[in-house]
């Protein structure tokens, strides 16, 4: 891609996701030494207020209705940027209290179809369950004899945070004991592309492509519907994969044993 393009990565939350976005365009300039020209919004809500909003003006630009929201913080037109990245959690526990799968498929579904394009809407990225999916892991979940994912329930009396809070004070930040920082992401970009294989993404696994609605229908029919868990998987390491694709962060004869089946993974469900 080429590096004059501006790009505007729109995430929710507050102070800590903002974080991730600018570590996410560090690694990106100091392991690819591509300088990533970026502008970072923080929506102070989550994916489907964002789209109730933009369905309500009849799905005006993605920068213009943000220009609208910020009261002349965020002053720029959607030709000030060539790609629009968003990185929103699943986020379940929006629809707890009647615990409606068919609702959040719908919904889900109807937004993955409008954030499809980064040249347009913009490109959405989910993270299953929450963003906090990249603290909750350990390198020891990459090994030699098998992979081991992680699954959470969408509909947890426990917060995911507070999961991810206990899983670091057992363990400690695995970012803490990376002495190269570039590990952190390459970690968790390998570690995402085991995940992928695993939910067999068809566009992924022939064309090294992430498609977001195809993830999502893979958890949706393998773990949300007959399980209400989903597999642990972070929106950063999917947007890497998509920008610079599979084969920067795996070498040929790993992606081979993949493509082969010669990968053993297990699952372990917590929560």
């Amino acid at each position: 891609m080429s590096e004059a393009r501006r790009i505007l990565f729109i995430t929710e939350g507050k102070k800590p996701d903002k974080n991730l976005v600018k570590s996410v365009c560090n690694f990106q300039s100091n392991f690819f030494s591509h300088k990533i020209d970026y502008e970072i919004v923080v929506f102070s809500t989550n994916i489907y207020s964002l789209y109730e909003k933009l369905k309500e003006n009849q799905y005006e630009q993605t920068v213009e209705h943000i220009c609208e929201l910020s009261d002349g913080e965020f002053e720029y037109t959607s030709e000030d940027f060539s790609l629009i990245y968003l990185f929103f959690d699943l986020d379940a526990q929006h629809y707890k209290k009647d615990k409606n799968l068919e609702k959040i498929y719908n919904k889900i579904e109807e937004m993955l179809n409008l954030f499809n394009a980064e040249t347009e809407n913009g490109k959405l990225f989910l993270s299953y369950p929450m963003v906090e999916a990249n603290n909750y892991f350990h390198e020891s979940f990459i090994n030699c004899d098998s992979i081991n994912l992680i699954t959470y329930p969408v509909f947890s009396d426990v917060h995911f945070k507070d999961a991810c809070e206990s899983f670091i004070k057992e363990h400690g930040p695995f970012q803490t004991r990376m002495k190269d920082k570039n590990q952190v992401w390459l970690n968790l970009a390998c570690y995402t592309t085991y995940i992928l294989f695993h939910l067999k993404i068809n566009s992924f696994i022939q064309e090294g492509l992430i498609d977001s609605k195809d993830i999502f229908l893979k958890q949706y029919n393998d773990f949300i519907l007959p399980f209400e868990r989903v597999l642990l998987l972070s929106a950063f390491p999917q947007y890497l994969l998509y920008f610079y694709g599979v084969k920067k962060f795996i070498d040929d004869e790993l992606l081979q044993m993949l493509l082969n089946n010669e990968v053993a993974m297990k699952i372990t469900h917590i929560g």
